[in-house]
């Protein structure tokens, strides 16, 4: 009896955490405003579908576990975001953003020196109604300083991070964009699509540092 419950629970343990992934593989919807083209992709998360706003100009790339967005005439700049289940509910308090941010640096390219914490800043920017924590470091790798900063999300079940790195000159202009992009992301109801979806062609990932 006490080995079936188990296989039970280990079977419903894995069924949760499936149901509560996202799907980062982008479609695509273009729209107008104020007659500028934008884009929206358009992931999924079990019933669920998520919109989101990539900064106009910059050109995407996906696959089910990330989504890489390169800012245009930029090298060794990126942004990244992925999303994962939580295991439990997971506040971002004090605790649990040390630990954030501690695993953040530890993530760092290897070879990376004089790592900084710049910033740390709680409800950074408001996604979807939901708290978040931004943590800003630089770090210097082949003779070039470099800024990366990432936003923690928990909502859904999931944790979503939304990550830019990029040359110390070009980082406040590109983290400006960035940011404002990640306050359009979203959840709602699934439904039909109507109108000029289709999948987002998978380009080469760009490497950065």
């Amino acid at each position: 009896m006490f080995l079936r419950s188990t296989i039970v629970f280990a079977s419903l343990t894995v069924l949760l955490s499936a149901k509560s992934e996202i799907d980062l593989t982008p479609s695509v919807k273009e729209y107008i405003g104020e007659g500028i083209k934008y884009q929206r992709l358009i992931f999924r998360q079990d019933k669920e579908r998520i919109e989101y706003n990539p900064p106009p100009g910059w050109t995407f790339s996906g696959s089910s576990d990330r989504v890489q967005l390169m800012p245009p005439k930029k090298s060794f700049a990126e942004a990244v975001i992925q999303a994962a289940p939580l295991p439990a509910p997971m506040p971002l308090d004090e605790k649990t953003t040390k630990a954030l941010e501690q695993q953040f640096i530890a993530g760092l390219p290897e070879g990376g020196q004089f790592v900084t914490v710049v910033s740390e800043e709680q409800n950074a920017v408001p996604i979807d109604g939901n708290p978040s924590f931004e943590v800003t470091v630089s770090y210097q790798l082949m003779g070039e300083k470099f800024l990366k900063s990432a936003i923690f999300v928990h909502a859904h079940n999931v944790q979503v991070i939304f990550r830019l790195t990029a040359r110390k000159d070009d980082f406040e202009a590109l983290h400006r964009e960035f940011k404002r992009s990640t306050s359009s992301w979203h959840w709602l109801e699934s439904d039909d699509e109507a109108g000029s979806v289709t999948k987002a062609a998978a380009a080469a990932p760009v490497p950065t540092p």
